[in-house]
C-alpha cells in the first residue's frame, strides 16, 4: 500500500503541467534548454525484470529534446522520504531497463536523465547526499548513473527560493519536507504561513494551470496533513476555513474519500498479487492485507492509539469482517463501536 508521502507526491507530480516546474529546476541551463518542456508527457512506469516480474518506477516522463538529432530524453524520478542505501543501483538498473525497452520499440537509444526527491531524516556525515557509503577504493570504477537530488532534509525556505515551481509542486514539497516532523500544535501555523501558496492552489479552475484542480489539490494536501501528524481535525478545518474564506467542511470528507480510494487500491494489489502467482487464494489474500492496512491506518487517525491486539485482529479477519468495520470507521465513536456484532 503506497504510503501517504508517495501518494501526495504522485498526487501533483504525476501532472506534467507540475512536474515539469519542478523537474526543471533542478539541472544546470545547458541541460534544461535542450528539452523541450512543452512536450513532456507520462511515460510507461512498468519496467520489464527477471522472470517476468515487472519493476515500477515512481514516474517516467518523456519529453523532445530541442535538437532533432537528440531525440526522445527520459526522466527518471524516484521519492525517497527515508534514507535508501541501494538508491544508487535501483536508478541505474532503472536507466538500463528503460533504455533497453525505447530502443525496442523506437529503434533508438534515449537520453536518460534521473532525479530524486529526498526528504525525511537528516544525512549522516560519513554518508554523501542520499546516504550511500563513499569510502571504498573501488567505487570510481564501478559503473555509475549520475543524477540530481532535490534535498530537503535541511533549509527548506533555501532549498526553494526562486526556483518559478507553480503553486501546488512548491506547497506539496514544503509540506512533504516540513508537515511530519511538527508537533500538533504547529500545523495550523504551516498553511497560515503558507497561506498565499494554499490560497493560489483552492483558486485553480482550469488551464494552463490544471490538473489537479483546486479543491481537490486542498483536500490532498488536508489529508496528508491528517495522516502524518496528530493535528485536531477541527483545528485545520477551522485553519482552511479562515485562509480560504468559504465553508470548508471537506477535511473530514477528504479522509472519507481517501479511505474509499484505499480500499480500492487494496483490491487492485490483491489482484495483482494472485495474478503474479498464479493462485486465486493469492488474489483474496491480497485483497484482505490491503483492506486490513488500509482501516488500520484509518483507525490509528481516528482513534490514535490503536492496540497491538487490534491490528492482529485486522490482520487475521476475512474479507467480509474488513468491510463490515471499514463502514462502519466513520461513525463509530470507540473500537468497540467499531467491533460490535
Amino acid at each position: 500500500m503506497p504510503n501517504p508521502h508517495d501518494t501526495l507526491f504522485r498526487f501533483t507530480f504525476t501532472h506534467p503541467f507540475h512536474a515539469a516546474s519542478w523537474l526543471c529546476s533542478l539541472w544546470p541551463a545547458l541541460v534544461t534548454t535542450a528539452i523541450d518542456w512543452t512536450s513532456l508527457a507520462a511515460a510507461d512506469q512498468r519496467l520489464p525484470g527477471l522472470r517476468l516480474r515487472p519493476h515500477f518506477a515512481d514516474l517516467v516522463f518523456a519529453a523532445n529534446a530541442i535538437s532533432r538529432e537528440r531525440g526522445t530524453v527520459l526522466l527518471l524520478v524516484e521519492h525517497k522520504s527515508h534514507v535508501d542505501p541501494g538508491l544508487e543501483w535501483q536508478l541505474l538498473r532503472y536507466a538500463v531497463l528503460l533504455q533497453r525497452v525505447h530502443q525496442q520499440q523506437h529503434g533508438r537509444r534515449p537520453e536518460v536523465l534521473a532525479a530524486v526527491l529526498q526528504h525525511g531524516a537528516e544525512a549522516t556525515a560519513a554518508t554523501d547526499a542520499i546516504g550511500v557509503a563513499v569510502t571504498s577504493p573501488f567505487a570510481p570504477y564501478q559503473p555509475r548513473l549520475l543524477y540530481v537530488v532535490d534535498d530537503l532534509r535541511c533549509d527548506v525556505d533555501r532549498a526553494l527560493a526562486g526556483r518559478g515551481l507553480t503553486p501546488l509542486a512548491e506547497l506539496t514539497l514544503r509540506a512533504l519536507a516540513t508537515l511530519p516532523s511538527l508537533a500538533p500544535a504547529d500545523v495550523p501555523a504551516f498553511f497560515e504561513r503558507w497561506q498565499q501558496l494554499l490560497v493560489a492552489v483552492d483558486r485553480t479552475e482550469g488551464e494552463p494551470l490544471a490538473p489537479p484542480l483546486g479543491s481537490d489539490a486542498t483536500d490532498a494536501l488536508g489529508f496528508y496533513a491528517l495522516a502524518v501528524t496528530d493535528v485536531d481535525p477541527a483545528a485545520l478545518a477551522a485553519t482552511f476555513t479562515h485562509i480560504l474564506q468559504r465553508p470548508e467542511d471537506t477535511i473530514m470528507s477528504t479522509l472519507e474519500r481517501t479511505y474509499q480510494k484505499g480500499r480500492n487500491d487494496g483490491h487492485r494489489e490483491g489482484h495483482r498479487d494472485g495474478h503474479r502467482d498464479g493462485h486465486r487464494d493469492g488474489h483474496r489474500e491480497g485483497q484482505a492485507r490491503g483492506k486490513a492496512e488500509t482501516l488500520l491506518r484509518l483507525l490509528r487517525r481516528r482513534f490514535a492509539a490503536v492496540p497491538e491486539s487490534v491490528a492482529a485482529r485486522l490482520a487475521a479477519a476475512s474479507g467480509p469482517e474488513l468491510d463490515r468495520w471499514t463502514d462502519r470507521v466513520l461513525d463509530a465513536a470507540t473500537l468497540d463501536d467499531l467491533f460490535a456484532e
